[in-house]
């Protein structure tokens, strides 16, 4: 097996999680070393500037009661203050950046394989959306994260109905909070020739959809 590291993506609902478990599970009997690994942003350097933001900027916002209000809120600061906004971005970067080195790239270097559920991709996505910026901001964040950490081999884009992630899980702000990113993610897909995968099927038939690109990936 010539790959590292498998990224699976998509909106919340998509299957990530269960896609890649799954896979990972299922590649083990081949392949002992490889292992799933979450890689969610998880705020630390970032963490005492969101909560000054919540007590400020958006204390008067809720997301999940009123996430039109909250979203505007949020957009509307950051055209403000766009220093501040891209200094936000800036350190969420370095954060995520320096987490992914000692979480993915240094267990790389002594040989482990990772399915990984998020990536750069789902943080740039967040952070061109939080910052009030363009799909070409995230392209950005995405080639500066790439000098310092690794590309996956392959990347797979769950692809699945904003209507249809929504009513999946229980705890998603708003449907918009899934259009608008969705939106991005396939405007991605196309930017850099993600493989694309029908999220509607079954998770069975899903996985075996993965592991056929795969093998094809590895004929290559």
């Amino acid at each position: 097996m010539y790959f590292k590291l498998i990224n699976i993506i998509g909106v919340d609902g998509s299957g990530k999680t269960t896609l890649a478990k799954s896979l990972a599970t299922d590649m083990q009997k081949v392949i002992p070393s490889i292992r799933y690994k979450y890689c969610q942003y998880f705020a630390k350097l970032l963490y005492p500037i969101k909560i000054a933001a919540k007590l400020s900027f958006m204390r008067q916002t809720n997301e999940f009661r009123d996430y039109r209000t909250y979203n505007l809120t949020k957009k509307g600061t950051s055209r403000r203050f766009p220093v501040l906004a891209n200094m936000y971005a800036a350190i969420w970067l370095i954060d995520y950046t320096l987490q992914i080195l000692f979480k993915v790239y240094l267990p790389l270097i002594f040989g482990k394989k990772f399915i990984v559920d998020r990536y750069i991709y789902d943080i740039a996505v967040n952070l061109s959306l939080t910052t009030n910026n363009s799909l070409l901001y995230a392209e950005k964040i995405i080639a500066i994260f790439f000098k310092f950490a690794p590309k996956p081999d392959i990347i797979i884009y769950i692809d699945l109905p904003d209507e249809v992630a929504f009513k999946r899980k229980n705890d998603i702000q708003d449907i918009e909070y899934l259009r608008e990113r969705n939106e991005r993610y396939k405007a991605l897909c196309k930017k850099y020739n993600f493989y694309s995968i029908d999220g509607t099927r079954t998770p069975d038939q899903v996985l075996m959809d993965v592991k056929g690109i795969i093998a094809d990936h590895e004929k290559k």
